[in-house]
């Protein structure tokens, strides 16, 4: 058998190893015309997702710039609030939640599947997929006029998937969760900033983060309530001296270093906040959707690129152990659904709370916190000890 893979970010590499583990060749086509992997922010990889990922790539090979999961929170006053230690995840899981920087993965993935002959060809914008009842086979369609055909068809294009527009053309749109988000690098040599956590800032008029990375790079994003979604053109537009303005008067009441960190960026990426609450279905015939293109969730649990990399061990597990797709889709969707939304809900609800509440609320917030954190702390042994068991056989 052979598959076409649509997407060469996380999910793309990730689903082509998986798929030569159960002897399937696979080509991934992305739309972009090369691999830039200098641009994009960075993004946490908690247990689940790392042992899924262990078995693709050397875990040392992107943990060479990198900062820790552990979370201090703190209010506007720069008041301690709530604590999150993962300190013992790597003994109860196998593994610790870290951030990392997104082109550091995505080409340690493209490495590996390069490794193991699995080709990506670049600048191919999907347009259309046919599927052959009779031949059963699939054909994508790109912009650029080539055609690929396959057995299988796997659409790991992200939120914005053009596999499930061709899919399903009548299915839910991403959903503004109401946030946009912004990410970004500095290096600061005037305040000496402890690098054992990610601070967590509900400041007066925004949310803000920063952590230390191990090569004393600091890394920070922050969220920003606006109830209209804005274009997506209107961001590629942003000058970096406007955005910087903005970020400095909507943190300017905030606690140091947070004014500092924002002034002395040397780059920031901003973008809309989605998810898909509920997609009915993930596959049809000989094309399937996984990671963010079935069930994308915000980024505020950071289970995301986890999700997805969960997906792919499951998907493969699926093909091997049926006779046919659509019976392989369909239990791989059964599997997985119940999961993900759960995830997907707790993720807006975090988010909801990072909007700006009032003194009342703030008041309520603080005091609530620690209890909080405690309580899910303790409900994420489901989410961080998940493992697919690969040697079982699923029929």
């Amino acid at each position: 058998m052979k598959a076409i893979i649509i997407g060469s970010g996380i999910a793309g590499p990730a689903m082509a190893l998986a798929l030569k583990k159960i002897g399937i060749a696979s080509v991934i086509y992305e739309a972009k015309p090369d691999a830039d992997d200098d641009k994009g922010a960075f993004l946490g990889i908690s247990p689940n997702g790392l042992n899924v990922l262990k078995g693709y790539i050397a875990l040392d090979e992107m943990l060479v710039d990198h900062t820790p999961g552990s979370i201090r929170f703190f209010n506007a006053r720069n008041k301690p609030i709530g604590v999150i230690d993962n300190s013992e995840q790597l003994s109860r899981y196998g593994s610790r939640t870290v951030q990392i920087k997104r082109g550091l993965l995505h080409g340690a993935l493209r490495r590996a599947a390069g490794e193991a002959g699995i080709d990506v060809e670049w600048g191919k914008r999907l347009v259309s997929v046919v599927q052959d009842g009779k031949g059963g086979r699939v054909k994508a369609f790109f912009a650029d006029g080539s055609v690929a055909e396959a057995d299988l068809l796997i659409g790991c294009d992200g939120i914005h998937s053009a596999v499930r527009k061709a899919l399903f053309p009548n299915a839910p749109e991403p959903e503004y969760t109401g946030l946009l988000s912004t990410a970004g690098f500095t290096r600061l040599n005037n305040f000496p900033l402890s690098a054992d956590a990610i601070h967590m800032t509900f400041g007066q008029r925004g949310f803000f983060a920063y952590a230390v990375s191990n090569n004393g790079e600091i890394w920070w994003f922050n969220n920003i309530s606006q109830t209209t979604e804005p274009l997506r053109n209107e961001l590629n537009g942003s000058e970096l001296a406007d955005l910087k303005n903005r970020l400095l008067i909507l943190h300017a009441n905030d606690p140091e270093p947070i004014t500092s960190i924002i002034r002395a960026a040397h780059s920031i990426d901003i973008y809309p906040i989605y998810d898909i609450p509920n997609l009915p279905q993930w596959h049809q015939g000989r094309v399937c959707l996984i990671g963010d293109a079935a069930h994308a969730t915000a980024p505020h649990i950071g289970q995301g690129a986890s999700l997805a990399l969960e997906d792919t061990l499951v998907l493969a597990q699926c093909i091997r152990d049926f006779a046919d797709l659509p019976t392989a889709f369909a239990r791989f969707q059964s599997l997985r659904q119940a999961r993900v939304e759960t995830i997907i809900r707790q993720a807006r609800k975090v988010g909801d709370s990072k909007t700006v509440p009032n003194r009342f609320q703030q008041f309520f917030r603080d005091l609530l916190l620690p209890l909080f954190v405690k309580l899910e702390a303790r409900k994420m042994d489901w989410v961080y000890g998940y493992r697919v068991d690969w040697h079982r056989k699923l029929t």
